[in-house]
C-alpha cells in the first residue's frame, strides 16, 4: 500500500479470512477510509464469514436488499438452487454460481430443507 492511500475498498469480503476484521480496523485507525461490501448471510440464512463482526465494528453500515423473486417483498436471503430445488442445509457453504444457482428471497419464501426432508414439497 502506498503511503498516500486514502481509501481501501474490498468486494466479496464474506470470502476473506477472519483477519480482515483486524486489517480493516488497523487501516481505519490510521485514518484510511475502508469500504467493504459483501453478503452478510449464507444460503442457510446464517452469518457469512466475518461480515457480522465487520458490521459490528463499522461506523456506518448500509444494508441493501433485493426484491424476493417469489412474492415481491424485500429479500433478506439468498436461495441456493440445485437442479431448480432448494439446496439442502448440509450443502457446502461456498458454491460458485449465478442466476441458475441463486435467487433473492424474503424470509418467508426462503427454504433450506434438512437432509431427511422431501424436497418436492419445497418448490
Amino acid at each position: 500500500m502506498r503511503p498516500d492511500t486514502e481509501i481501501v475498498a474490498i468486494d466479496e469480503a464474506q470470502f476473506l479470512d477472519p483477519q480482515v476484521v483486524n486489517v480493516a480496523s488497523m487501516l481505519a485507525g490510521k485514518g484510511i477510509r475502508v469500504i467493504l461490501a459483501g453478503t452478510d448471510t449464507d444460503f442457510r440464512g446464517e452469518p457469512f464469514g466475518s461480515m457480522g463482526e465487520l458490521m459490528a465494528v463499522s461506523e456506518i453500515v448500509d444494508k441493501l436488499q433485493a426484491i424476493c423473486v417469489i412474492c415481491g417483498d424485500p429479500a433478506c436471503r439468498n436461495q441456493r438452487l440445485l437442479d431448480g430445488k432448494p439446496a439442502r442445509y448440509d450443502s457446502p457453504t461456498i458454491m460458485i454460481g449465478g442466476r441458475e444457482s441463486y435467487q433473492a428471497r424474503c424470509r418467508h419464501c426462503h427454504k433450506v430443507p434438512r437432509q431427511d426432508e422431501d424436497q418436492t414439497a419445497l418448490l
